[in-house]
């Protein structure tokens, strides 16, 4: 037997009817939208940070930070790139370096790095120099560069070009076209 519905509750009906079919349409385009935000961004970039730090503290004589205002590291090639980024070299007989640059990147897998931009390096001795670029090989714990150096410390000033800076024994060698100019005290 069937009941008469009353036009009052056939209505109630229909609005719930309504407001869950226009919540699940607001939902779906909601969704859609995430989807579409969600391609912008590059699937070769896995993730970016911004002011980034990194402490590598796996050899006792060398420990090494990394800052950095932002960086971006790419999974694929194991590459960590780096906008205005800030080395701390910290040697275990108390030696530290600060190298800047506006740019570099870490290889992930050799622990192998390159600054480029301005590049300044001052240790706490009162040491500094200045180039355009500089590599560093993990491996052999060298850094060199080819581009053209000056070397500012205590009582000399000296250019060159290309330069190779052992961090075992905390020597640098200038390649070539090397000036020195020798300051009285």
């Amino acid at each position: 037997m069937l009941k008469k519905i009353s036009t009052k509750k056939l209505l109630i009906a229909g609005c719930v009817l309504l407001v869950g079919a226009l919540s699940l349409y607001a939902l779906r385009i909601a969704h859609k939208e995430k989807k579409d935000v969600l391609k912008v961004i590059s699937e070769r970039v896995d993730l970016r940070i911004k002011d980034f730090h990194y402490t590598e503290v796996g050899d006792p004589d060398l420990v090494w930070e990394i800052n950095a205002g932002s960086a971006r590291y790419v999974k694929k090639n194991d590459i960590a790139r780096f906008e205005n980024v800030k080395i701390r070299l910290v040697f275990s007989n108390g030696g530290i370096y600060t190298i800047t640059g506006e740019k570099g990147s870490l290889h992930t897998d050799t622990k192998d790095m390159n600054i480029y931009g301005n590049v300044v390096a001052v240790s706490n001795s009162g040491d500094r120099f200045e180039t355009g670029s500089l590599y560093y090989i993990h491996n052999n714990k060298r850094i060199y560069t080819k581009d053209t150096v000056e070397m500012m410390r205590p009582g000399a000033d000296i250019k060159g070009v290309g330069m190779i800076l052992s961090l075992k024994d905390r020597r640098a060698t200038l390649l070539s076209n090397v000036s020195a100019v020798i300051k009285k005290k």
